[in-house]
């Protein structure tokens, strides 16, 4: 392959095996994994229900898991079906958000509502992330322990603040959390600033607010929390939609937060722009737009996408706020090992162009972060792949 007798020799990241994917015919039905963005502010709010809520989710991914873990840290009760919210306690230890940019946020204003010390940290992809406008702007003590990163953040509140301003414009998850932690709070008034992304993330959480007993954002309220089932995440239809297999669980349109697939204007829906923009690349191009603050996740998804592609000799442009890509180009398999920059949405993109023209993929656990069992359903849809430790 290319310029070396053993791409497996080539460096990547030495904490990743390598996926070894065969061109495959695949066919057959997905299970969507249950949705991200509802199960972390479900458990968020029933970690402040003295009650018990159970909260039905088929699988968990490891950024949900994340969140759990740390709420276990701080003192909350979880049986892996049943939550039993209460009072915040004092860690032993660092909490560990690992890849999960939204554990750690909503984190953030959880820890911002205590009179002790709280200490967050993540993963090497987390840890490129800026999150320190949450703390300074709820006004709490906040410390960075690395000369050379805001990571680990040490918090120390409490937040005692009569009003709050928050920037909205590269991301919706501080908004989301300010939302969350005011049943912890003595109350506030909050305005936000900038042109909003992310709107629906923002709509859902007060939704959800509102469903526990919330009636004005910034009003304290006693959190009463519904027993859920976790819809299944609407935004891994495109992934569904690029191996062009159905779904068996498909999302109620009500569920869907905005994740559109016939819309190529991502303002309110980042996380879709790698495998439209490789789906548009297959059929008939098109200009993804309205999605810069995609730059703001694991990855800068706008110029790792257009790498993504281009890895697959499959060409597009980078535009102000997303990608024009031509249609009709066929994937072809890349020399070397596919990067995939530890973003899991890249990383199930790339499993899917290499479906069609073979390739070598780092990451092959990335995709657990959302979706842990991704891999093995498109194994029993027909995909043809080895592991490489």
């Amino acid at each position: 392959m290319g310029g070396s007798s053993n791409p497996l020799s080539q460096d990547s990241n030495p904490s990743n095996s390598v996926l070894e994917i065969n061109p495959s015919n695949l066919s057959g039905l997905l299970k969507l994994p249950p949705s991200k963005s509802h199960s972390m502010r479900w458990l968020t709010l029933a970690s402040m229900d003295n009650n018990p809520t159970r909260i039905l989710m088929w699988e968990v991914g490891e950024d949900v898991q994340a969140l759990i873990d740390c709420l276990s840290s701080l003192g909350i009760e979880w049986d892996g079906e049943v939550m039993r919210g209460g009072e915040l306690r004092q860690p032993s230890s660092t909490l560990d958000c690992k890849n999960s940019g939204t554990a750690l946020r909503f984190l953030i204003g959880q820890a911002a509502t205590c009179d002790f010390k709280i200490v967050l940290d993540g993963d090497s992809s987390l840890r490129a992330r800026s999150s320190l406008l949450l703390p300074e702007s709820l006004g709490v003590e906040v410390a960075t322990k690395s000369n050379d990163c805001e990571y680990p953040m040490e918090i120390t509140g409490p937040f005692n603040l009569e009003s709050v301003e928050i920037d909205v414009s590269k991301t919706s998850q501080f908004h989301s959390s300010i939302l969350l932690m005011t049943p912890r709070t003595n109350g506030f008034s909050i305005t936000t600033k900038g042109d909003a992304v992310s709107r629906n993330h923002s709509e859902l959480t007060w939704d959800l607010c509102k469903r526990t007993g919330a009636e004005i954002p910034g009003k304290p309220w006693i959190v009463s929390c519904p027993d859920v089932i976790i819809p299944p995440d609407a935004s891994m239809m495109a992934f569904a939609k690029l191996a062009n297999l159905g779904v068996e669980n498909a999302p109620d349109s009500s569920e869907s937060i905005g994740h559109l697939l016939d819309n190529t204007e991502l303002r309110d829906s980042n996380d879709l722009i790698t495998p439209m923009a490789a789906w548009l690349a297959l059929g008939e191009g098109g200009t993804i737009t309205g999605a810069k603050h995609a730059a703001y996740k694991e990855s800068n998804r706008i110029t790792r996408t257009a790498d993504l592609l281009s890895q697959f000799s499959i060409k597009s442009t980078i535009n102000s706020d997303g990608l024009s890509i031509r249609g009709g180009q066929q994937p072809k398999k890349p020399d070397g090992i596919v990067k995939t920059y530890d973003d899991h949405r890249i990383q199930m993109t790339a499993i899917l162009l290499a479906s069609i023209c073979g390739g070598l993929v780092e990451g092959s656990d990335l995709h657990k972060v959302a979706w842990p069992s991704y891999l093995d359903q498109l194994i029993d849809c027909g995909l043809d792949v080895t592991v490489h430790p």
